[in-house]
């Protein structure tokens, strides 16, 4: 399980992507899913 120093008191569900077109190319964009629905840029 990841922990963020924000998010600690937070349950981690599960890594989700997100479509991003970047220079033309459409690329998948990891992000961090918690159990109140907040999301955040996986790194």
């Amino acid at each position: 399980m990841l922990n963020r120093n924000h998010h600690k008191h937070l349950d981690f569900v599960k890594i989700v992507y997100s479509k991003q077109l970047i220079n033309g190319k459409l690329e998948l964009i990891p992000l961090e899913l918690y159990a109140d629905g907040t999301l955040k840029r996986s790194r």
